[in-house]
C-alpha cells in the first residue's frame, strides 16, 4: 500500500491560485476577440491576424500554471517510505553570560549595547543548533537565568526578557560570573566547556579575583571568549523613569552631579580571557562569526548514541524537477515561433532596463523628495500631515544623513505643533548623525524644546486649577521637573558652543534661561522661607520646654522660698491680731453663717501660687480678718503649708530627671505635631551603580 504523507500540506491550497488565474486569462481572451470582431471583418480575420501567436501564449499559459501547481507540490514536502536512522546527538556545552548593568544602555552602538549583546547571543544560539546552552545575567553578581539545555526556544525567550532591572545591584562583577560559571559545569561534571561573557568591561568590582578564577576554569577545563561591547569614545547614559522608558535629553549622573560617559575598558576582560581564551571586539557579522568559529574549534562534540528510529523518506525533489521542466519548456516554445518572439523581445528587454534604473535611484530619490515635501508641509503650516510625512520616510530604509534630516523636520513640526516632548525625541535622534552642523542644530534646537517643555509645566499648573487649592507637593513637583529641564536645556546649549564657539542664538538663549532659572530657583526659596518661621516658632517653645534639670530645679527652689516668706507673713499677722482668730472661731462653730464672706476668702497658697505664675512680683499680704479655714478643722491648727512630695524632687541617677521634671517634660513634647524620622547616613559603597 502507497503511504503518500505531507509534511506540510496547508502549501497544497497555494493550488488554488491557479484558477482565478485561468478565469482572468479566459475573461482577457473573449473580451479581446469581442473587440477585434468590431475593428476587422469576419471575411479579412485569417488574412490579417496571425492564430499561430494566440495558440502559443495559450500554450505558454498552461505550461506555467503547471509548473506553478508542482512547486506548489514541493514546497509542502511529499514523503513516501520510512527508513531506520539511528539517532545521534554531537553537543557542546556552553554559557552565556550578558552584562546587564546601567551602563549597557549607552547607545554607541545602535540602538544599545545590551540590545546588541541581545541579539549576538540570539545569534549564537541559533548557529549550535545541538549544542546545551546556557543563559546567565551579571551585574553586582550573577544570576542563572537558564541551565544548560538543548530547548533552544526557551533560551531565547529568556535573551528576550534581559533588561537592567534583572539583578538589583549595580556594578560589574566579571571574577563572580565566571566562578559561578565553573561551578555550574562542575555540578553537571563536564570536563570541556565555554563562556562566551559581553560585557563592556568597566568592571570596579572583583579586580583582584580575577587572576584566581581564570587559573580555576583552566584547571576545570572551561575556556573563556570575552566579547567587548561598546567602542572606545564612549556614549552617555539615558536616564529611564519608572516604567523603563528613555527619558529624552536626561542623562545618567555619578554622585558628584558629573554627567557619566560610559567607554569601553578592554583592560579587566582581556585580563579575563588570558593567553588560554579569546578576546573578540562586537562590532558586526565577523566578529559575530569569529565567535561561532571559536565556539566550534575550541572543544570537541560530545557524541551521544540515541535509539533507531523510522524516519520518512523525503519526495520533494520530484515535484520540484517535474516544475522545472515544465518552466523551460515554457520557454521553448518561444523558440518555435521566432515571430513572436521577436516582437516581444525589444519589449522586454527595455522594461528590463527601465526596472533597472528605477530600482537603483528610488531609494536616494524617495528619502529626497521626503525631505522636500516635508519641508513645503511645514512651511504651509500643515503641521500634522508633515509629521506624518516625515514618521512614513522615517519607515522607510534611508541613509543615515538624510535619517538625521528626517529626525530634525519631525522634530520641527512636533515643536510647532506643541507636543515637545516628541520633539525632543526626534532631535535626540538627530544627535547620531556625524554631521557637525546637524548636531550643532539638534542640540541647539533640544535646549529650546526642553526650556518651552518645562516652561508649559508650569503653565499648566496654573491653569489647570486657578482658583482652588493645589496640594503641597503638586507645585514643588512641577517646580523641581521645570528645573531639571531647563538645566539640560543650558547643557545642550553649551554643546552647540562647543560645537560652533560664535553661534549667537545660543549664546542669547543660555542667558535667557539661566536668568529665568535663577528666578526660579529664588521664587522656591522665598516660599520655603515663608514656611520656616512657623517652624521656628514650634523649635523655639521645644526649646523651652526642654530647659536642663538643674534649671528647673532652681525655679522650683525659688517657688518654696517665696512660699515659706508668705506664710511667715501670715503668721505674724496671726499672732498681732488675735480678735481675728476669735472671729475666725466663730465662724467655724457656726455652720449656718455668712456662705458668702467664706467663698470670698482665699487660701493663701492659691493666692501665692496665682502670683508666681502670672507676674514676677511679689504678692500682697492678705487683709485682715479675711482668713479662712478648712471646715471640721481644729482651732489652733496653723494653716496648711505647701510642701512637695521628696519623691518627687528625687532625682533618677538612670535618667537625670525628677519625676516632677519627667512630667514637664511629657506635657511639652504632648504640643509636638509632627516627628521626623532620623535617616542615618548610609556607608559608602564600593561599587558603581550604573
Amino acid at each position: 500500500m502507497i503511504d503518500l504523507t505531507f509534511a506540510s500540506p496547508a502549501w497544497l491550497w497555494g493550488g488554488l491560485l491557479t484558477l482565478p488565474l485561468l478565469a482572468l486569462r479566459m475573461w482577457s481572451h473573449c473580451h479581446a476577440s469581442s473587440n477585434l470582431r468590431g475593428l476587422v471583418s469576419p471575411k479579412l480575420t485569417g488574412q490579417l491576424i496571425n492564430g499561430n501567436g494566440r495558440s502559443q501564449r495559450w500554450v505558454v499559459f498552461l505550461l506555467r500554471i503547471l509548473a506553478l501547481i508542482a512547486l506548489f507540490a514541493a514546497i509542502s514536502r511529499p514523503q513516501l517510505g520510512y527508513k531506520e536512522v539511528e539517532t545521534r546527538s554531537d553537543s557542546r556545552n556552553l554559557i552565556i553570560a550578558i552584562d546587564t548593568s546601567r551602563s549597557m544602555m549607552a547607545d554607541d552602538l545602535a540602538p544599545n549595547r545590551l540590545a546588541r549583546a541581545r541579539l549576538a547571543a540570539t545569534d549564537i544560539v541559533r548557529s549550535l543548533p545541538e549544542d546545551r546552552i546556557g543563559l546567565m545575567a551579571f551585574a553586582g553578581r550573577p544570576f542563572l537565568q537558564a541551565p544548560l539545555t538543548v530547548d533552544h526556544e526557551a533560551v531565547l525567550e529568556a535573551i528576550s526578557q534581559l533588561d537592567t532591572e534583572v539583578i538589583p545591584r549595580g556594578g560589574t562583577n566579571l571574577a563572580a560570573a565566571a566562578e559561578m560559571a565553573v561551578e555550574t559545569f562542575d555540578e553537571s561534571n563536564l570536563e570541556q566547556s565555554i563562556l562566551v561573557i559581553f560585557s563592556d568591561g568597566e568592571a570596579l568590582e572583583g579586580g583582584e579575583e580575577l587572576e584566581r578564577v581564570r587559573a580555576r576554569a583552566s584547571e576545570a577545563g572551561m575556556t573563556i571568549i570575552t566579547v567587548g561591547v561598546g567602542t572606545r569614545d564612549g556614549s552617555l547614559i539615558p536616564e529611564q523613569d519608572e516604567k523603563g522608558r528613555t527619558v529624552p535629553g536626561v542623562f545618567l549622573k555619578d554622585r558628584e552631579g558629573q554627567i557619566i560617559r560610559s567607554r569601553l575598558e578592554t583592560g579587566a576582560i582581556r585580563e579575563l580571557a588570558g593567553n588560554e581564551g579569546i578576546y573578540i571586539h562586537l562590532g558586526g557579522k565577523s566578529s559575530l562569526s569569529r565567535v561561532v568559529e571559536e565556539i566550534k574549534k575550541g572543544i570537541t562534540t560530545t557524541r551521544e548514541d540515541g535509539e533507531s528510529r523510522l524516519r520518512p523518506i523525503e519526495r520533494f525533489m520530484w515535484p520540484l524537477g517535474a516544475g522545472f521542466i515544465l518552466l523551460a519548456l515554457s520557454h521553448f516554445v518561444l523558440l518555435l515561433w521566432p515571430k513572436a518572439r521577436k516582437t516581444r523581445s525589444p519589449i522586454t528587454a527595455g522594461a528590463a532596463a527601465i526596472s533597472l534604473i528605477i530600482a537603483l535611484i528610488t531609494p536616494t530619490a524617495l528619502s529626497s523628495d521626503a525631505i522636500t515635501q516635508g519641508h513645503e508641509l511645514y512651511l504651509q503650516e500643515r503641521f500634522d500631515t508633515a509629521i506624518r510625512f516625515y514618521e512614513n520616510a522615517l519607515s522607510e530604509k534611508v541613509s543615515d544623513g538624510d535619517r538625521s534630516r528626517l529626525q530634525m523636520g519631525l522634530g520641527a513640526a512636533t515643536f510647532r505643533h506643541g507636543n515637545y516632548e516628541r520633539a525632543a525625541e526626534a532631535y535626540g535622534g538627530a544627535l547620531v548623525g556625524s554631521d557637525e552642523r546637524t548636531q550643532e542644530l539638534a542640540h541647539y534646537n533640544l535646549g529650546n524644546t526642553l526650556f518651552r517643555q518645562g516652561e508649559s509645566n508650569l503653565t499648566s499648573q496654573s491653569i489647570s486649577n486657578p482658583d482652588s487649592l493645589q496640594s503641597l507637593s503638586s507645585p514643588i513637583d512641577q517646580r523641581e521637573t521645570t528645573i531639571r529641564q531647563w538645566e539640560c536645556a543650558i547643557e545642550h546649549y553649551e554643546s552647540a558652543l562647543s560645537i560652533n564657539a560664535k553661534n549667537e542664538e545660543a549664546i542669547h538663549n543660555r542667558e535667557v534661561v539661566k536668568k529665568k532659572l535663577e528666578e526660579l530657583k529664588k521664587q522656591q526659596e522665598e516660599e520655603q522661607q515663608q514656611t520656616d518661621p512657623d517652624q521656628g516658632e514650634e523649635s523655639q517653645d521645644q526649646e523651652n520646654d526642654d530647659s536642663s534639670p538643674q534649671e528647673q530645679e532652681d525655679q522650683q527652689t525659688n517657688q518654696q522660698q517665696e512660699d515659706q516668706k508668705s506664710r511667715d507673713e501670715d503668721e505674724q499677722n496671726n499672732n498681732q491680731q488675735p480678735e481675728d482668730n476669735s472671729n475666725e472661731q466663730k465662724q467655724q462653730d457656726d455652720p449656718g453663717g455668712d456662705q458668702d464672706e467664706n467663698q470670698e476668702n482665699q487660701d493663701p497658697r492659691q493666692t501665692d501660687q496665682q502670683n508666681t505664675q502670672e507676674t514676677p512680683e511679689q504678692p500682697d499680704a492678705p487683709e485682715e480678718g479675711n482668713l479662712s479655714a478648712q471646715p471640721d478643722q481644729p482651732q489652733n491648727t496653723p494653716p496648711q503649708q505647701t510642701r512637695m512630695n521628696p519623691e518627687d524632687v528625687k532625682q533618677n541617677p538612670k535618667t537625670g530627671y525628677s519625676p516632677s521634671e519627667a512630667r514637664q517634660l511629657l506635657e511639652a513634647l504632648a504640643d509636638e505635631t509632627e516627628v521626623k524620622p532620623v535617616l542615618m547616613p548610609s556607608g559608602n559603597e564600593n561599587y558603581k551603580n550604573w
